[in-house]
């Protein structure tokens, strides 16, 4: 192997510029070229990054430090780095951090066997809710109310806001079958030219498609990184329900969609 004195100059070419590293925390990625233009093969055995406390991105930065309380592990190592000699190639690093550590901007250093190299990390934003269960299936039966509970989990860096839902406009799935059918119905005997029939199929749609839709009420929460949260729901569905139809609805919450089903009860 080189003699440490050797590694100043054989190891990384630009170690003057900072190594530059990107990604959500769970995917922090970047590369450093080494090379040895010795004649003896180097082994560093145990390269280390050293992270430093965060730079920063103004308030947000803060307050996501604040909510979250995660801080990068004081020492991180990497794996085992062989350079055969004359050889130069690219040294990729892959990071994997707690995923609630804040998006910002770190300070941090590579130490190879005494030989350091400023690092700057990057941390990205990870939007990452998740809902169970992701479908609430209710009985049809028009103008009751009932009581459920789903379960909000952040996976990510940054607090996600759920907010009261409202109302929900549901979908008939056999609105073109009973839209088409009921047109057929209304005209089938006197209808004189396909005129007749395209006014008897809208009519037929505006019945169908005006607004149904079941009302949710819920407290709005926030959700801060790494956290759980169980929320209550009190869903009402509409008087004017179908209780042959079956009916579908969706509420997008961040990231994640949660689904309504009214099934004939």
């Amino acid at each position: 192997m080189a003699q440490p004195g050797d590694r100043k100059t054989a190891l990384m070419p630009d170690a003057a510029e900072p190594l530059v590293l990107v990604g959500p925390p769970r995917q922090v990625r970047g590369q450093f070229l080494v090379q040895n233009p010795t004649e003896r093969k180097i082994v560093v055995r145990q390269p280390r990054l050293k992270a430093a406390a965060a730079i920063g991105r103004g308030k947000a930065a803060a307050a996501s430090a604040k909510a979250s309380a995660v801080a990068l592990p004081e020492v991180l190592a990497l794996r085992r780095i062989i350079v055969r000699p004359g050889q130069a190639r690219p040294v990729p690093v892959a990071l994997t951090l707690d995923p609630r550590t804040p998006p910002g901007t770190y300070q941090g250093e590579l130490d190879m066997d005494g030989e350091q190299r400023s690092v700057v990390m990057h941390i990205t934003e990870d939007v990452d809710l998740s809902i169970a269960p992701d479908e609430i299936v209710l009985p049809g039966r028009p103008g009751e109310k009932f009581q459920k509970q789903v379960v909000f989990t952040n996976d990510g860096n940054v607090p996600v806001d759920v907010k009261a839902l409202g109302a929900i406009v549901l979908e008939d799935e056999a609105a073109h079958c009973r839209a088409l059918r009921g047109a057929l119905a209304d005209v089938a005997d006197t209808m004189k030219n396909l005129d007749d029939f395209a006014v008897a199929l809208g009519r037929r749609y505006r019945a169908i498609y005006d607004t149904i839709a079941l009302r949710v009420q819920n407290d709005a929460v926030t959700v801060a990184p790494g956290e759980t949260k169980a929320i209550d729901l009190t869903i009402t569905l509409p008087e004017k329900l179908d209780k042959r139809a079956r009916y579908t609805g969706s509420a997008a919450i961040s990231t994640s969609t949660l689904a309504f089903k009214v099934v004939p009860d």
